[in-house]
């Protein structure tokens, strides 16, 4: 595929800008999504995913892209965010039942020591004595 060549106004970075949009928007799903009440908050781990290999396919165009300026650091860190949220996701998937046991037991603690209570039974669940 022949490759076009640039005129002399165009912004080399301009290829960039649909990858930029695409990593974005999957990334704003993922984490709007991880603020949803368990089971929907599942519904962000393949987007998470999505934009982890999204977010790594813009890095590199943005690395081997001489226009790309801000956008050399402004990928990684938004690609490495992505992951953060897939990460969390991701155990909260493994760990689905501690995890919808203490949304529940939040939701229906009234004070400080019965929410107290819900983060012990928690660590007690993930890490047993």
């Amino acid at each position: 595929m022949a490759v076009k060549p640039l005129s002399p106004g165009a912004d080399p970075a301009r290829p960039l800008f649909a990858w930029v949009r695409a990593t974005i928007l999957i990334m704003a799903v993922a984490y709007a999504a991880s603020f949803a009440p368990l089971p929907w908050r599942l519904v962000g781990l393949p987007f998470a995913a999505a934009g982890l290999v999204i977010g790594f396919i813009t890095c590199l165009k943005a690395l081997r892209n001489p226009g790309a300026g801000f956008l050399r650091l402004a990928a990684p860190i938004a690609t490495l965010a992505c992951g953060l949220v897939a990460v969390t996701l991701g155990a909260q998937a493994l760990f689905y039942k501690p995890s919808i046991e203490y949304q529940q037991c939040m939701a229906d603690a009234l004070t400080l020591s019965s929410q107290q209570q819900c983060t012990t039974n928690l660590q007690n669940e993930l890490v047993p004595d």
